[in-house]
């Protein structure tokens, strides 16, 4: 839910002012230039850094609870530990990502739904961060950007499931919710932080 209102928000202030350029081929105004993925503003960032928040808030502490609880040393009384964590890591793998992907796609069919649809010009749309030095797969904006789209949804979905994984992992070891939820968001600070000093290295 949290995503999701900051899809909508990030809706609500976008498209109204873009009402009166929707009567020719604008190519500054596509779903590809202005959605939240691509067009990099602070709508983008606050997404992206509560990624690993987001991630974790989902089904990530299924594990953690049973740990605080207790239920944990009760399952292993009739399963195997090895069978509960790979269930229970899988179920983390699957909610994680969902918490990021309903989001971007919704902000995606958002653009869609309003915004005309032509592929982003080489050069009208130069000005944009979609680089071969900051974004895989560049090119593709140009020549197929719904596939970039795709691309960028699934390796954000699979950052998320990655995120809520290492939360679930140490949710095992910390009975402090807040280490568990914040461990991800500390790591994606760091990277961000990594990012600017070398990004060639970190990218």
């Amino acid at each position: 839910m949290i995503g999701i209102a900051l899809v909508f928000i990030h809706l609500l202030v976008t498209l109204p002012p873009l009402v009166h350029y929707l009567d020719g081929n604008q190519y500054l105004f596509t779903p590809y230039t202005q959605w939240i993925s691509f067009n990099t503003n602070a709508w983008t960032i606050a997404l992206f850094l509560g990624m690993s928040l987001l991630s974790a808030l989902s089904t990530s502490q299924l594990i953690g609870e049973d740990v605080r609880t207790g239920f944990y040393q009760h399952i292993l009384q009739h399963k195997k530990q090895s069978n509960y964590l790979i269930k229970s890591l899988l179920i983390s793998f699957i909610g994680g990502p969902l918490t990021i992907v309903i989001p971007l796609l919704s902000d995606f069919y958002g653009m869609w739904f309003f915004l005309p649809g032509i592929d982003p010009d080489i050069i009208l749309n130069s000005n944009l961060p979609l680089v071969p030095a900051t974004s895989y797969f560049s090119q593709l904006y140009y020549t197929n950007p719904t596939l970039l789209v795709s691309f960028s949804i699934g390796l954000a979905g699979l950052s998320a499931g990655i995120y809520a994984i290492f939360s679930s992992m140490i949710a095992l070891y910390t009975n402090n919710k807040f280490v568990s939820l914040g461990s991800g968001f500390v790591i994606t600070m760091i990277f961000n932080v990594l990012s600017s000093a070398i990004p060639k290295t970190v990218f």
